[in-house]
């Protein structure tokens, strides 16, 4: 026995009208909001906080997020004004992120557009525009003293670098060579390690040091984007490689 089937009917959708308040419950975004994103885009770009792609996404889809107080942006500050190291935007995000952590202060996160516009509402700061992009926050009461850590003079001691020396061929020959990060971090993992000949210097001071050992000593290079011991360095590495007549094979080929 075959049952007889219903007409099939294609199902049919109700057109519903949602204005604009609802749309943005429903998470859309309206032409008011649209208009009033770009304006603010706009206002940031003419005030010189949007300098790259990143600080154009950063304003025109704006993460929750809790910017850092006044005392913990000026703190930050001061803390580098202390380690004669310039507060510019790419370190100062660094140190607020040091002292807070992830914490409710969001300074992990807290972007430098963002940062910025914070530290230009601040009377005790003055903001100004580096190369490439950058910005510093300096204090309107109190004078620079900062080192300039890509400064090529030598101003340290002999019997210092004879000591770094050996520090660095037997950290050369220990299995955890590398330093971690650039100069900044390298420089506070030195310190840290409490070397008897990096005693009494800054961290600005450390983070010159680095780098004179890096162009002009030869105590240290870079491997893996890393800076490691001139011994375990890619340059160490392709010298002897001249030297011996042979190709430098692996990964440090491509370097």
């Amino acid at each position: 026995l075959e049952l007889a089937r219903p007409p099939f009917a294609p199902p049919t959708f109700a057109t519903v009208p949602v204005n604009s308040a609802e749309l943005m419950a429903r998470g859309g975004r309206s032409r008011a909001h649209r208009t009033s994103a770009a304006r603010r885009v706009a206002q940031h770009a003419e005030n010189g906080a949007v300098r790259s792609g990143n600080d154009l996404l950063a304003l025109k889809h704006p993460i929750p997020q809790v910017l850092p107080s006044e005392e913990e942006i000026l703190r930050a500050v001061r803390s580098l004004y202390a380690d004669e190291l310039r507060p510019y935007s790419r370190i100062l995000r660094k140190r607020i992120t040091e002292q807070f952590g992830p914490r409710g202060s969001g300074g992990k996160d807290c972007d430098a557009a963002r940062l910025r516009i914070a530290c230009e509402s601040l009377q005790t700061l003055s903001v100004e525009a580096e190369e490439g992009g950058e910005w510093s926050a300096l204090l309107v009461d109190q004078p620079p003293n900062f080192i300039d850590i890509y400064n090529e003079v030598d101003v340290y001691p002999e019997e210092v670098w004879a000591e770094a020396e050996v520090y660095f061929r037997m950290l050369g020959e220990s299995g955890n060579y590398a330093l971690p990060g650039g100069r900044y971090a390298s420089a506070q993992a030195l310190l840290k390690s409490g070397l008897p000949f990096l005693r009494g210097y800054s961290l600005g001071q450390v983070c010159h040091f680095t780098q004179v050992a890096l162009s002009k000593r030869k105590l240290l290079g870079y491997a893996d984007g890393a800076i490691v011991p001139y011994a375990r360095s890619t340059s160490m590495l392709k010298s002897q490689c001249a030297q011996q007549q042979r190709p430098l094979v692996g990964p440090l080929a491509l370097g």
